[in-house]
């Protein structure tokens, strides 16, 4: 079967330099093939892990089964109680487009309007854009949006599903921005050069039900 380990706990800042850390086991046995036992832990909390792989892989798969929205074939997934799993998908399909930024922060967290709209700042969200209707909003936008609810839920172990994909330059710059600021530990399915050069800090490679650690 599988083996995983996940770091409790958060980083204070991003990215210099991390202390180890103790990780909490993850033992989805087999999202495909099984295979001899391996065991991977992020190095530290607050890392950031890009994973690698062809399409039709299991890299989407095993994101859903660590946010626990799929099953494994066999085996099971297991949390410390101090980590709080968010998702960002390339569907955005847990957005509510009839609302505004500022009122989704404010569901998700009992903040007033001014500290909705300070967090929301420092997520690239100024002015007029908090009332702006999450339907109207840019893709870039939504995925801004959509990283500031985790953020503000406190989630500190994030699954990134190409979040980049369809971002135009300027688009993708401001969803860099915003997640340099992100504290918690990072896994993301990525193949974007430039991103994985300046973010992750190990590598993953997923085929054919195995899992490499590739850098490190």
């Amino acid at each position: 079967g599988w083996s995983w380990k996940v770091p409790s706990g958060r980083a204070t800042a991003r990215r210099p330099s991390r202390k180890a850390s103790r990780g909490t086991a993850i033992t989805p046995s087999a999202v495909g093939p099984s295979s001899s036992a391996r065991t991977w832990v992020p190095g530290a909390s607050g890392e950031v892990v890009g994973l690698l792989g062809p399409n039709g892989a299991g890299k989407s798969t095993l994101l859903k089964i660590l946010a626990g929205r799929e099953q494994p074939d066999s085996g099971d997934v297991t949390l410390a109680a101090s980590v709080t799993v968010g998702h960002l998908d390339q569907e955005q399909e847990t957005l509510d487009f009839a609302a505004t930024p500022l009122q989704l922060i404010r569901d998700a967290a009992p903040l007033n309007e001014t500290e909705a709209r300070s967090f929301l700042h420092y997520f690239l969200f100024a002015g007029d854009a908090v009332f702006t209707p999450v339907g109207r909003l840019s893709y870039g936008e939504r995925s801004r949006l959509a990283l500031a609810l985790l953020a503000v839920r406190g989630c500190n172990f994030l699954l990134l599903d190409e979040p980049i994909n369809h971002l135009d330059i300027p688009s993708r710059e401001s969803f860099e921005r915003a997640m340099a600021r992100f504290e918690g530990t990072v896994l993301a399915v990525v193949h974007d050069r430039y991103f994985i050069e300046r973010f992750a800090e190990t590598l993953w490679s997923v085929d054919e039900g195995e899992v490499m650690v590739l850098a490190a």
